[in-house]
């Protein structure tokens, strides 16, 4: 930190190689690199990107009190330390300021018990291990990361991907229900995952891990760590354009923008077309930047990630993060359709792709049903119907 700026310097290897960790700030050449603003507590914003928000950070700042210090006495490269190697993305940061030893299984019913009691600003037995699992963790609801063997067994994830008797497991993340959620928010986050496949909505694998005490944890495999010891460069919309999570800053013009000057591809243009659309008909309006991201691969070549926390949500004040053509309530076809054709998207396109959506949202009540969705069934119902009338 110098002058309450972060300075970044590339090493040789990152320059010989020219791979663009950040793809549209901070070029990988020689010399110091101060952080553009303080708008990030004075990091990049593709190193903001790597500290946890909300329940990630409700959880270091308690495993630290617990240890006699102050989360506010750290500066923002201390706090990257606390990371380490638990982050979303191939970013890892040394030396890695609570490492510890994570136990042979878990118990998913209890780790939900014990994020209640943390969410409530309780004491709880377990602080320790949901710290470790899931104190790198972006999003408002709790989640830890976990890794799932082919028999269904569950280790820590990040660092157990192969366990010692050379079983693969694969990385996944589970949600649990923050204190303002429904009892059922598992199966509605998945029932809302089934609609966007059906829309043709890139989407990582999910699905309902089965409880004792409810109707099942929502899961999703972790599109960052696509096999055993792999990762991949993450960076969100926000990190990318530097935008913060916490206000309404960037719309989806955008978005569309930022997705064409990233991956210079149409494909992924007509993707993030389509996921907007998506938002908008499904009333998914907590759609902020960092609820978007692209991942880089070996060659330095970025697309579009999968779609990700696609839920029912009124979004704040009853409206979209992000608008379309200047509205966020009520957002009619006639202003996706002008948003598409100043993208380059055909009308036969932008007309298909709707049909798609629309189709795909028809199918609710059964996805509702076939996930055991109760609570939420006439709440999202009575939302989908209003938006699409809305809509025309």
């Amino acid at each position: 930190m110098a002058g309450g700026l972060a300075q970044l310097e590339w090493s040789a290897e990152v320059i010989a190689e020219g791979l663009t960790i950040s793809p549209l700030r901070y070029p990988v050449e020689p010399g110091l690199h101060p952080a553009r603003s303080r708008a990030f507590d004075g990091l990049h914003g593709f190193l903001s990107d790597c500290l946890p928000d909300a329940w990630g950070m409700l959880l270091l700042k308690r495993r630290l009190q617990q240890m006699g210090h102050r989360i506010a006495d750290l500066d923002p490269v201390d706090r990257l330390a606390l990371v380490g190697t638990r982050g979303r993305g191939a970013l890892i940061f040394q030396p890695e300021a609570l490492a510890g030893e994570a136990p042979d299984s878990i118990d998913l019913d209890a780790l939900a018990e014990e994020a209640r009691h943390v969410l409530l600003g309780e004491e709880t037995e377990l602080e320790a291990l949901l710290a470790r699992l899931g104190g790198g963790s972006g999003g408002a609801r709790p989640k830890v990361h976990v890794a799932i063997g082919a028999d269904g067994s569950l280790r820590a994830g990040d660092e157990l991907t192969v366990a010692g008797d050379g079983e693969i497991s694969e990385e996944w993340i589970v949600k649990f229900a923050a204190t303002n959620d429904p009892a059922d928010i598992g199966p509605l986050e998945e029932a809302y995952a089934k609609m966007a496949r059906a829309a043709q909505i890139d989407m990582a694998e999910t699905k309902l891990i089965s409880s004792a005490t409810g109707p099942g944890h929502f899961a999703t495999k972790r599109f960052d760590r696509p096999t055993p010891g792999k990762r991949l460069h993450m960076v969100s919309l926000g990190g990318v354009l530097e935008a913060s999570p916490h206000m309404p800053s960037v719309d989806y013009d955008g978005f569309l923008k930022a997705t064409l000057a990233i991956t210079h591809s149409m494909a992924d243009v007509e993707q993030a077309f389509r996921r907007m659309l998506f938002n908008v008909l499904s009333r998914n309006r907590d759609d902020h930047v960092r609820q978007h991201a692209y991942l880089m691969d070996d060659r330095g070549d970025w697309r579009l990630a999968p779609a990700f926390d696609l839920t029912f949500s009124n979004g704040p004040g009853g409206e979209h993060y992000m608008a379309v053509q200047g509205e966020g309530r009520t957002i009619t076809r006639e202003h996706v359709e002008t948003l598409g054709k100043i993208h380059g998207v055909s009308a036969k396109r932008i007309a298909a792709i709707i049909e798609d959506v629309r189709a795909a949202l028809a199918d609710w009540p059964t996805h509702a049903r076939e996930t055991g969705v109760t609570e939420s069934m006439a709440t999202v119902s009575e939302g989908l119907d209003s938006v699409a009338q809305q809509f025309g």
